[in-house]
């Protein structure tokens, strides 16, 4: 295996190229693009710690991490509805029945359009 030499910023790409082209199809993808989106804003925040001298922690957490790169003085651009979902949406395994996104079930059509709403806003905060 080829060692890989990329940064948080470039791993991330490819979870917003398909929360993208994920949205475009039907609601049958509810659950990657989510799963996706959180994956995109996680990665994005801890290349911005990383880029700011901090080790970014090993957690998932959403809301964690914005309150991280906050408590260095960069205002993150989610609103706490985003932070919240996208917070809640990531699963610690791919198996069945571990894979209950959100307390109430599936995400459905409104909480992806938080989902995809929240990755716009963090692309473009750091173009």
């Amino acid at each position: 295996m080829q060692k890989v030499d990329r940064n948080w910023f470039d791993f991330a790409v490819e979870d917003y190229e398909l929360v993208i082209y994920l949205s475009k199809k039907d609601n049958r993808f509810n659950r990657s693009i989510c799963f996706h989106a959180q994956q995109f804003v996680e990665k994005i925040l801890k290349g911005v710690l990383e880029e700011e001298g901090v080790i970014p922690p090993r957690i998932h957490d959403i809301n964690a991490l914005c309150k991280k790169v906050e408590k260095l003085g960069i205002k993150v651009p989610l609103t706490e509805n985003q932070s919240l979902l996208l917070s809640s949406v990531y699963i610690d395994t791919r198996y069945p029945p571990d894979a209950g996104l959100l307390p109430e079930g599936d995400p459905d059509k409104s909480d992806v359009q938080i989902a995809v709403n929240a990755v716009l806003r963090i692309k473009e905060w750091v173009s």
